[in-house]
């Protein structure tokens, strides 16, 4: 059904219609203006307005017909009310076309209602497209299934999941479904999931293209604070320097500047991160069967380097050193005299059980070998490392 009739449409073309403008026409571009207007046909005013265009009537001829053309659609055709806003973007009626628009790609399925009619899933949502009313129901692994509103299954997509570990952690839903539409016009799914307790992912995904835009945040994982489900600090890849971002990107990435439980890493802690992981992954025998290991240079700007300018040294021949604890792990840090040059030396997570597990408790240097005394409980044992030659004896 229609919501206005041919005499609504007429009735609210008198408002505008029914004084003639005053000026210096001529009398057949008055007459064909008044025939127009007792014959108010779309082909009677394309008529007119392809003779006249410049003309002092033609903003009121271009209404008149905009209004045979809008009112003349079934508010329930989604293809032709677009078809309008489309064709006729600048018409006094395009504000009206679009809220119909957005009534017709507005689902009125609650969650409770789509959640049931999809069954087990992990989360679903309603999606309208077009007035047509679909269910999007989230599963394992990014698995996304299109339903009809009585569940009837009418495809299936594969969302990627996005990661930067080879063997990404277990997969959990960090926000629920929901349908957003950022930028107006169109809607996007929308909702953030987690690789485990170190990624979050967030993604703005379009269904009828199958096309999912995500941006990640990874790092280390924090206690988490009451009522919170995750909590990171570390860094975003897309927001790197000089990389150029999609319109959907950029907008989860604000998202993550708003969002408290994700922490943004200082560039220093990031620095001292980058070398911590180098070193354990270049030593990875270290605490057991290594001889030999990979001392990695530091950046004088990490957050490594500030404390071990402000810790207490021991000195070497050609060297000097200091161990303390930073972000999880007891670390030693050399400095050699002749260049300068910053190096991580050693590296092991922070002992919290002094009566089970090993504790540096002391470093002392004898010529460039640096002794690394420990407690196990009762009992003591030394390691010393050539500093020289990068050597390691038990």
């Amino acid at each position: 059904m229609k919501s206005f009739s041919w005499i609504k449409a007429l009735c609210l073309l008198g408002l505008f219609l029914s004084a003639a403008p005053l000026g210096a026409q001529s009398r057949q571009e008055t007459s064909l203006y008044t025939r127009t207007l007792r014959k108010p046909t779309v082909k009677n005013a394309e008529r007119f307005l392809k003779k006249y265009p410049s003309s002092v009537y033609a903003p009121k001829i271009v209404r008149l017909r905009d209004s045979l053309v809008f009112f003349a659609l079934d508010p329930e055709d989604a293809a032709g009310v677009l078809a309008f806003r489309e064709n006729y973007p600048d018409s006094y009626f395009s504000p009206q076309a679009l809220e119909r628009i957005h009534i017709h790609n507005t689902s009125t399925l609650t969650k409770e209602q789509a959640r049931e009619a999809a069954g087990e899933c992990l989360d679903a949502v309603g999606w309208k497209k077009d007035n047509v009313e679909h269910i999007l129901a989230l599963g394992p692994g990014l698995s996304l299934r299109i339903l009809a509103p009585d569940g009837t299954q009418e495809s299936v997509r594969d969302i990627p999941v996005y990661s930067l570990q080879e063997a990404p952690g277990a997969f959990s839903l960090a926000m629920p479904l929901e349908i957003t539409a950022p930028f107006g016009g169109r809607n996007y799914l929308h909702f953030a999931y987690l690789n485990g307790d170190s990624e979050y992912v967030e993604l703005l995904y379009m269904p009828e293209e199958d096309i999912a835009q995500q941006a990640l945040f990874y790092g280390n994982p924090l206690p988490k604070k009451e009522g919170e489900p995750y909590r990171i600090e570390g860094q975003c890849p897309e927001r790197m320097e000089g990389i150029q971002l999609t319109a959907e990107v950029g907008w989860i990435c604000s998202r993550f500047a708003e969002n408290g439980a994700l922490v943004q890493i200082s560039k220093a802690d990031l620095l001292t991160d980058n070398a911590i992981r180098w070193w354990l992954e270049h030593n990875p025998k270290a605490g057991t069967s290594a001889s030999r290991l990979s001392f990695g240079v530091l950046d004088p700007e990490s957050s490594v380097v500030a404390e071990y300018r402000k810790a207490r040294k021991e000195k070497g021949r050609g060297y000097s050193a200091a161990f303390f604890n930073i972000r999880g792990y007891t670390v030693i840090c050399s400095q050699s005299r002749s260049s300068g040059e910053y190096s991580l030396v050693w590296c092991e997570p922070v002992c919290k059980n002094p009566k089970r597990d090993k504790k540096l408790n002391s470093i002392y240097f004898e010529g460039d070998v640096l002794n690394l005394f420990y407690y196990k409980g009762n009992s003591t044992f030394k390691l010393r490392i050539s500093l020289a030659s990068k050597t390691l004896r038990r």
